[in-house]
């Protein structure tokens, strides 16, 4: 057993799982061990979109895009203008296509992707640290917060979500993607699921410790439901035989046979979206 607190619902000691990680035996909430001071800029520099994680993320636009008017979609549902902030705004895909119907800010860590979406789209893409920003920063409070597949990265995500609290408007939606670990594809996977790979991916979520996590912050659940993914073929080959099998010479022979517009959606409901409201 090892002494460390639950950031869902301030439990100590957390017990071993799966070897690498930690589980809370209150909520459930699973975590990393405490890591050494992570150097974000190294870990999150241009390798990480290009080879690391990705195989070419900025190749990759059309089939982000893809995902990201789906879920502008839905956000332009509930809300049809405003201020909307998104942390990890990476090369400002999201955000270049949010920028037609709202005033829009994101935060980057890696510092190329924020210069490459300024001088592509026009967009205001931050490096500065979220946590230090007030309302006066965006002229006001924030209408809507988003973070596609970034929470699990957040070293503080209770901190992130308190701030956004803090900066946001008494009825202002959030906006999450996250791995789901109490999916049925999580718990068949165990160890083996895809998305346990620290130290970039450091905390795990169901939708029960997500939901208290949330509340804990003032933001109220009202919708959870899997999402599916599009992915360009050449990626889905690099993310198994690269990243997950070491084949590098499988992957080489595969790839030469794959256009690059080749792409598929699949829904593996594994994959949650999390929209939540501020509570008054």
């Amino acid at each position: 057993m090892t002494q460390h607190t639950c950031l869902v619902c301030s439990r100590g000691g957390l017990e071993a799982h799966f070897d690498v990680l930690l589980k809370c035996p209150a909520c459930g909430f699973v975590t990393t061990p405490p890591q050494p001071a992570l150097d974000l800029t190294s870990l999150y520099d241009t390798t990480y979109f290009a080879g690391n994680e990705y195989l070419d993320y900025r190749s990759d636009e059309a089939f982000f895009k893809k995902n990201f008017r789906k879920r502008l979609n839905g956000i332009l549902q509930r809300r049809s203008a405003g201020r909307l902030l998104e942390i990890g705004a990476a090369y400002g895909f999201f955000l270049d296509l949010a920028q037609h119907h709202f005033d829009v800010v994101g935060y980057e860590v890696n510092e190329e992707a924020a210069a490459w979406g300024r001088d592509c789209f026009g967009l205001d893409i931050r490096t500065s640290n979220f946590l230090d920003a007030t309302p006066d920063t965006f002229n006001g409070p924030v209408d809507i917060t988003v973070m596609w597949d970034v929470i699990e990265h957040l070293e503080r995500p209770d901190r992130f979500i308190a701030h956004m609290a803090e900066l946001s408007a008494s009825d202002a939606l959030l906006y999450i993607t996250t791995g789901d670990i109490g999916s049925r594809l999580a718990r068949l996977r165990g160890p083996k699921w895809r998305m346990i790979h620290p130290p970039t991916h450091l905390h795990y979520f169901d939708r029960q410790t997500i939901t208290q996590l949330l509340a804990n912050h003032g933001f109220h659940v009202v919708e959870i439901r899997p999402i599916g993914v599009t992915r360009s073929f050449r990626q889905i080959l690099y993310s198994i035989f690269v990243l997950g099998l070491k084949a590098h010479s499988s992957y080489d022979r595969l790839h030469k046979w794959t256009p690059p517009t080749w792409g598929i959606t699949i829904n593996t409901f594994d994959i949650m979206q999390v929209v939540a409201k501020k509570k008054a």
